[in-house]
């Protein structure tokens, strides 16, 4: 009996003995993650994790580096390229370079990496403190997520209805843009019919007047010729003479030379002399363009040289840049208007959008300026009769009314562009961010204030004044595959001194509201912006439940 219980106690310890060295040979090894422990757990031995050697257990966190991958050694600083693996019970696990291991700076928050006994003093285990702190900003995102959540539920309604609003609109629009060609087609055809009586009773009238006015304009040329006659008739007698002709030096037909009796001659069509009729009928034509009422008779050469000393001209000042300004931005008045400053540059549309409204002001003007060079009558002219100022006020009513259709289809036609422009914008799978469009957000840091207009443009401008610098309008989502609408692109922007143009990449979070929370510019000519929407809060968290990962409702 009493050899029975000394053997049963050495067979149990034995065992325990067994036991604990199992357990020894089969402990995870310092630095090897719980998800890795299994490629540790033989007792004999070790294969590097990339296969190219195996080695006994007992090498393992030796310090000494036997694995080209440095997976022998992931508790010691031993192999370059080895990882520690921090547990962190609290907090985040981690990996560190194994360098680090023992280097006397704290890595790890639960002090695991400085295990030797000379640096372990200098940490402490902080998890616990971490990991309640990063539980206090994870309820606080989930809070926030959950409040963005629900706008952004507000955000698809809205999206959702404009868009559709946006397609019926752009479908009522297309039929009314039918009906109003056909209309402006009737208009046009109303207004030819009514302009070919007018421009036939303008032509008749101003015809008449032509003639009304070479019969005035050949007398008052007859009287001119008599009267020259008797100007040039120096002795009286009724005739006028080649000698009496070069009085007039002015009627010299070379001017630089001497004025001859040959050159006279051949203004009295090679005659000495003529008489009253003949003047009137064969000579006047010649001299007319020329003749002046007071002989110019030379006497002789100067002594000397021409004075040419002439007073400076008077230059008129200048007005002062705000009179300039103000004349500039005043209103456009067609009574004021010049026609020949209307046409004065004949590329002026081709600078402008055909639609904006200053631009069919302009062309509406011009071409009513071009009718009214054409139409415009003599000073003297008479007015038009009964007949023609009834053919006149009912061409005017058609091309009023014809102006009329034409400016509004136009208006359609702009709002069809602006309709099938907004349409072609990714507002996100369910329009969560068609809100944004439209609206801009500005961020302001110490020295330039940063705009950002979603789905248009984005710029900065000095706080100290000076022109807005755009830093690219809008191209695309930019995200990667799986969550594209994270970040937006804005590219073409105004073109970097001796660089790039200007592009701007937009990165957006989730957030309650709206907001740009910062600019900057990590490299040359390229613009970064960080962005908080609701539109980008897409999960639902269940606080509760202590899930704070949650998950997408939608």
């Amino acid at each position: 009996m009493k050899f029975c219980d000394i053997y049963f106690h050495v067979f149990v310890i034995f065992m325990c003995w067994k036991i604990q060295v199992n357990v020894g040979q089969n402990e995870r090894p310092r630095g090897v993650s719980l998800s890795n422990g299994p490629l540790y757990a033989h007792a004999e031995y070790f294969t590097c994790l990339d296969g190219s050697l195996t080695i006994p257990r007992s090498k393992v966190n030796d310090d000494y580096c036997d694995c080209e991958d440095g997976t022998d050694e992931p508790g010691t600083a031993a192999c370059p390229s080895g990882k520690f693996h921090c547990n962190n019970r609290g907090y985040r696990p981690m990996y560190i370079p194994s360098s680090r291991v023992n280097d006397g700076i704290c890595d790890c928050c639960d002090a695991s990496d400085e295990y030797d006994s000379s640096t372990r003093s200098l940490c402490q285990n902080t998890c616990k403190e971490l990991g309640r702190a990063d539980m206090l900003a994870k309820n606080q995102e989930a809070v926030t997520m959950n409040e963005g959540f629900e706008v952004r539920k507000g955000y698809i309604k809205t999206g959702l209805e404009k868009q559709a609003e946006r397609k019926t609109s752009l479908e009522k629009l297309k039929e009314e843009l039918e009906q109003i060609e056909q209309l402006k087609d009737e208009k046009e055809q109303i207004k030819e019919t009514a302009e070919s009586p007018e421009r036939e009773a303008k032509d008749i009238h101003k015809a008449k007047w032509e003639e009304e006015k070479a019969v005035r304009q050949a007398v008052e040329d007859k009287d001119r010729a008599i009267d020259a006659f008797s100007e040039l008739d120096q002795d009286n007698d009724g005739k006028v003479t080649f000698e009496e002709i070069q009085l007039h030096i002015e009627l010299d037909p070379d001017t630089e030379n001497e004025f001859t009796s040959e050159e006279a001659l051949s203004l009295l069509n090679n005659q000495p002399e003529v008489f009253q009729q003949e003047f009137t009928d064969g000579v006047w034509s010649n001299i007319k363009d020329k003749f002046s009422s007071e002989p110019t008779i030379p006497d002789g050469p100067p002594d000397g040289p021409p004075d040419v000393t002439q007073p400076p001209p008077v230059v008129p000042p200048e007005p002062p840049a705000d009179i300039i300004e103000e004349e500039d931005d005043a209103a456009f008045d067609e009574d004021e208007y010049d026609e020949e400053d209307l046409n004065d540059d004949d590329d002026y549309e081709d600078d402008f959008d055909e639609d904006d409204e200053e631009v069919r002001q302009y062309n509406k003007l011009s071409a009513r300026a071009d009718r009214k060079k054409d139409e415009k009558p003599d000073a003297d002219m008479p007015e038009y009769d009964e007949a023609t100022k009834n053919l006149i006020k009912i061409a005017d009513d058609a091309r009023a009314e014809f102006d009329e259709v034409s400016n509004k289809m136009k208006d359609i036609e702009k709002e069809i562009s602006t309709l099938e422009r907004q349409l072609k914008v990714d507002l996100g799978a369910d329009q969560e961010f068609l809100p944004l469009q439209g609206e801009c957000f500005e961020f302001t840091d110490r020295e330039y204030t940063y705009q950002l207009c979603p789905f248009d443009k984005s710029s900065q401008r000095s706080k100290n004044g000076g022109a807005e610098t755009s830093l690219g309008k809008w191209g695309e989502w930019s995200g990667p595959s799986d969550d594209k609408y994270r970040e937006m692109k804005y590219t073409g922007g105004l073109k970097c001194w001796n660089g790039p143009d200007r592009s701007c990449v937009v990165k957006l979070k989730c957030g309650k509201e709206n907001q740009l929370l910062s600019a900057s510019e990590p490299e040359k000519c390229v613009y970064e912006f960080n962005m908080a929407t609701p539109a980008l809060c897409n999960k639902k968290i269940d606080i509760s439940s202590g899930n704070l990962d949650g998950h997408d409702e939608l």
